[in-house]
C-alpha cells in the first residue's frame, strides 16, 4: 500500500485557516475602527451643535436680561409717574376743600348759632361757637351729620358763660366725608 503523508497538508491547511482568521480579525478590526470613527466624528458633531445651541441660549438669556431691566426701569419710572399723578389728583380734590367746607358751614349754620373758632385737623374739624339753647346745637348737629361733606358730628363740650345770659358755649368735633362716600351721597340723593 501506498503511504501519503498528510502532515504537510493538515498544516498547510491549518496555517490558511490561520490566515483567513487573521484576515477575518483584521477585516473586523478595521471595521470596528471605522465604525468607532465615524461614531466619535458624529459625537463630535453633536457636541458642536449642543455647545452651539448652549452659546445662542446664553445669548438669547443675555438680551432677555437686558429687556427686563429695561422692563423693570419703564415699571419703576411708571410707579413714579401714578404716584405724582396720585399726589396731583389729591392736591386737586383739596384745592375746593375748603371751600367746600366753608360754604356747606354757612349753610348748616342755623341763626341760633355763632361760631367763633374753627380748626382743621387730619380727618376733620374741631369747631367752636355759641348758641343760644342745647337745641339749636342739636339742630346744627343734624344739619353737619345730613350735609354731604361732614359725617359723625360729635358733641365734645357745652357750658353756660358765665355773662349772665342763657348762651351756650360748645366745641363740637365733626369728620370729613372721604371723597367716595360724599360721591356717592350727592349721586344717590
Amino acid at each position: 500500500m501506498i503511504r501519503i503523508n498528510l502532515l504537510p497538508y493538515r498544516e498547510f491547511r491549518r496555517r490558511a485557516q490561520i490566515r483567513r482568521d487573521g484576515i477575518g480579525i483584521a477585516v473586523f478590526l478595521v471595521i470596528v475602527g471605522g465604525l468607532l470613527t465615524a461614531a466619535y466624528f458624529h459625537l463630535q458633531r453633536v457636541e458642536q451643535r449642543h455647545q452651539a445651541r448652549v452659546t445662542y441660549m446664553e445669548d438669547a438669556l443675555d438680551r432677555i436680561e437686558d429687556k427686563l431691566a429695561e422692563v423693570n426701569q419703564i415699571k419703576e419710572k411708571r410707579q413714579g409717574l401714578i404716584r405724582k399723578l396720585e399726589v396731583i389728583q389729591q392736591l386737586q380734590d383739596g384745592r375746593e376743600l375748603s371751600t367746600n367746607i366753608l360754604q356747606t358751614l354757612g349753610q348748616a349754620v342755623p341763626e341760633e348759632v355763632s361760631l367763633s373758632g374753627m380748626e382743621q385737623t387730619d380727618n376733620g374739624l374741631n369747631l367752636e361757637g355759641d348758641a343760644r339753647d342745647n337745641n339749636a346745637v342739636s339742630s346744627f348737629m343734624r344739619r353737619l351729620e345730613a350735609s354731604t361733606l361732614f359725617r359723625n358730628p360729635d358733641l365734645r363740650v357745652i357750658r353756660g358763660k358765665d355773662d349772665g345770659e342763657a348762651v351756650k358755649s360748645f366745641t363740637l368735633a365733626v369728620s370729613l366725608a372721604r371723597g367716595d362716600e360724599s360721591g356717592q351721597a350727592e349721586g344717590g340723593g
